[in-house]
């Protein structure tokens, strides 16, 4: 089965968790997903099967969009609910204008230490291995953007807000951080991920409960093809056999301009797909005044 289910991850498990259990329904073996999601987390995780597994660096570098919620008066182990708590004081007299106002501070580009339960590799090892082996490494501050902050609700010892932040923000960090500036600890209580790029978003999610029994016909229906979320892309129909057996080696091809339908010359990515629709390649379109139009793959998924 190949193409993309925007999956509504439950709480409780991990994004492989939820993998494994995809694999079961859809008796497919070979799936990525966009975006890790933690255990107590819940919302939109984009799951790829098939080959368009390959597709995953072209969908991951979007924006991501959260439902979050923090407790002040304790810090975590992990950063979140999941951790073992620590009682912190909270200021007297704290008010809802301070809180957030202490919170629009991380709008626009901010640094952020990664947990040390995290994915992220260090010196050959996840850092979530080395903190469930009971060690602490130094980490290095990673870059981060942190576009928008709306809809805070301040219901003391509970913050409630939405955030729309760049790829690679923690969430339990942003929390952790909040906590400190406002002289006291947080952690992450809840969160949900409504948005996912421009492409997936919380109210097209299917549930695993949903997917379970069906049929391969009634799976399909949940499947999205990606040629259908590329709309900004140029896309190219190949008429020529030896094109496409060319594009299958991963050879650049010159391109016949009416085979380009509506021509975006100022949109290098393109979607090679055969009359159906079927993506058999991505790359990118090299634009010249005085010689054809190139095609160049990057991804060949025949």
């Amino acid at each position: 089965m190949d193409g993309i289910i925007n999956l509504n991850k439950p709480a409780g498990i991990t994004s492989y968790g939820a993998i494994r259990s995809l694999k079961k329904i859809c008796n497919e073996k070979k799936m990525g997903h966009l975006g890790t999601l933690d255990p107590m987390a819940t919302g939109v995780l984009p799951i790829f099967l098939g080959k368009m597994t390959k597709l995953i660096p072209h969908f991951n570098e979007g924006d991501k969009g959260y439902i979050a919620e923090l407790t002040l008066g304790a810090s975590s182990s992990t950063l979140d609910k999941e951790g073992e708590l620590t009682s912190w004081p909270i200021p007297d007299g704290l008010t809802e204008e301070q809180v957030k106002a202490r919170l629009l501070e991380f709008l626009g580009d901010i640094e952020q230490i990664p947990p040390m339960y995290s994915a992220i590799r260090q010196d050959g090892k996840r850092l979530y291995e080395l903190a469930r082996a009971g060690e602490e490494v130094e980490r290095k501050p990673r870059k981060v953007r942190i576009i928008d902050i709306s809809k805070i609700e301040v219901n003391l010892p509970v913050i409630k807000f939405e955030v729309t932040c760049s790829k690679g923000t923690y969430i339990r960090t942003l929390a952790a951080d909040l906590g400190e500036r406002l002289g006291t600890a947080a952690y992450l209580s809840g969160l949900t991920r409504h948005l996912v790029g421009d492409c997936f978003k919380l109210e097209d999610t299917v549930s695993l409960d949903q997917l379970e029994n069906l049929d391969h016909t009634d799976l399909l229906r949940f499947c999205t093809n990606p040629a259908d979320l590329l709309e900004q892309w140029n896309q190219w129909i190949p008429k020529s056999p030896a094109d496409i057996e060319a594009l299958s080696h991963g050879n650049r091809v010159s391109v016949a301009v009416e085979e380009l339908g509506a021509l975006k010359p100022s949109e290098a990515r393109c979607f090679v797909t055969d009359e159906k629709q079927q993506i058999l390649c991505v790359g990118t379109l090299e634009f010249s005044q005085e010689s054809p139009i190139f095609f160049q793959p990057t991804k060949v998924l025949v």
